[in-house]
């Protein structure tokens, strides 16, 4: 896990996907596992998460896979009013997880997965962070925040992946690269090795 200080002494912290994967499985509910894995494997701002109804989720065009329509109330390029919609990668164990969830909870279409505040889901990420802290003992987990989620989303794409950035973009609602640029952090050395050895050069 690699931390970095910010001149408002707040941090960023980038995740590899096993360091991620400690947060849904301490989290102290199923809603809240439902939440930390919107943000964590599918991209969404916190604020998103608010917004996700059952009727949201459908399966793409292929039949075998699905995807999440978002309406985003953060837009960089001001062109939308209300926010910009696009659609993300649902993974298939995300979507198993939430169709338990409405089953559990007797949710219709058009209810929200998560009927709280926003504070009340930056609490969970905090809640989970802690727990994953005591459980593996790694202090730096106490640093992460629901914004890191999406960091860890972003980064696992892009440079462990090799995701094309056009496509993150798409999935996340970036509108330029500039914007994605600050979820980058610098590749490994696994990482350079891995690409540039399938590299034709």
């Amino acid at each position: 896990m690699r931390t970095e200080r910010n001149k408002d002494g707040s941090w960023n912290v980038w995740m590899s996907r096993d360091e991620y994967q400690e947060l849904p499985r301490a989290a102290h509910s199923l809603q809240a596992e439902v939440a930390i894995r919107l943000m964590g494997d599918c991209g969404l701002r916190v604020a998103e998460t608010l917004d996700v109804q059952p009727r949201h989720i459908s399966r793409t065009k292929d039949g075998r896979h699905y995807e999440l329509a978002v309406t985003s109330g953060k837009d960089t390029t001001g062109e939308y009013e209300g926010g910009k919609y696009r659609e993300t990668w649902l993974p298939r164990d995300v979507e198993v997880l939430i169709n338990r969830y409405v089953q559990e909870n007797d949710l219709g279409e058009g209810d929200l997965l998560i009927d709280r505040k926003k504070r009340s889901v930056q609490n969970w990420v905090s809640r989970a962070a802690e727990a994953a802290a005591d459980e593996t003992g790694d202090d730096d987990y106490r640093r992460v925040s629901s914004h890191d989620l999406r960091r860890c989303w972003a980064n696992h794409l892009l440079v462990e992946e090799g995701v094309s950035p056009r496509i993150v973009m798409a999935l996340g609602g970036w509108s330029s690269y500039d914007a994605i640029e600050p979820y980058l952090a610098a590749p490994t050395e696994d990482n350079i090795i891995d690409q540039m050895s399938k590299a034709t050069l």
